[in-house]
């Protein structure tokens, strides 16, 4: 199964506060992020059947350019939100209680956000998900920083100790090339094909 993944051009937040289920729009770039994405990804051999997008706002707005390009309808799957940060959703990362904050940075994807998920089960819900794809079959998903490390993670390897959840770049492309194992499960690899606007460095601590 080949697996095709775009992560979402960059939002609106004009006030730089934590999110992930907030639905922010996109921000002024957008025109050239997503045509830039988007001509990467043309200029490959890719021959995707079905368009998957986050329903966030930031996600449709790229999966619509998408669409105009392929041809494909985007389908909208909630499982491919981003990770739901509970209370740290729309404050800013210096303004966490401190205990909290070092619990994180202690366990950056086993720690759980107050009211919301860690992202082992961002892992979980996504592995759903991408196992009940065809074998067969080759897809795209237009979606979040969060569910693409999900993937590097637990079907590609990935360890625990790198956490690409804070590196990745706006409109990333990744083409991903899965099997499934003993236990149905997909594994494989994956090759980056574009790089767009990168994020600042998170501020831990």
């Amino acid at each position: 199964m080949i697996l095709w993944t775009f992560r979402h051009t960059k939002p609106y937040n004009p006030n730089d506060v934590c999110y992930g289920r907030l639905d922010f729009d996109v921000s002024a770039t957008f025109p050239e992020e997503s045509r830039l994405a988007i001509d990467a990804f043309l200029k490959s051999d890719a021959k995707p059947s079905r368009l998957f997008t986050s329903p966030l706002l930031r996600c449709l707005r790229l999966a619509e350019e998408v669409s105009k390009a392929t041809g494909l309808t985007p389908e909208k799957e909630n499982s491919l939100q981003e990770i739901n940060f509970g209370t740290w959703e729309g404050q800013k990362l210096t303004a966490v209680p401190k205990n909290e904050m070092s619990a994180w940075v202690h366990d950056l994807r086993g720690f759980r956000f107050p009211n919301g998920e860690s992202f082992y089960d961002v892992d979980k819900r996504v592995e759903n998900f991408l196992d009940s794809l065809d074998d067969n079959g080759e897809f795209m998903w237009v979606t979040h920083a969060g569910v693409i490390a999900a993937l590097q993670h637990f079907a590609c390897g990935l360890h625990d100790s790198r956490f690409v959840e804070g590196e990745f770049s706006y409109t990333m492309v990744n083409r991903f090339e899965f099997k499934r194992n003993s236990n149905g499960h997909y594994r494989g690899t994956f090759v980056k094909i574009h790089d767009g606007i990168q994020m600042p460095p998170l501020p831990l601590g």
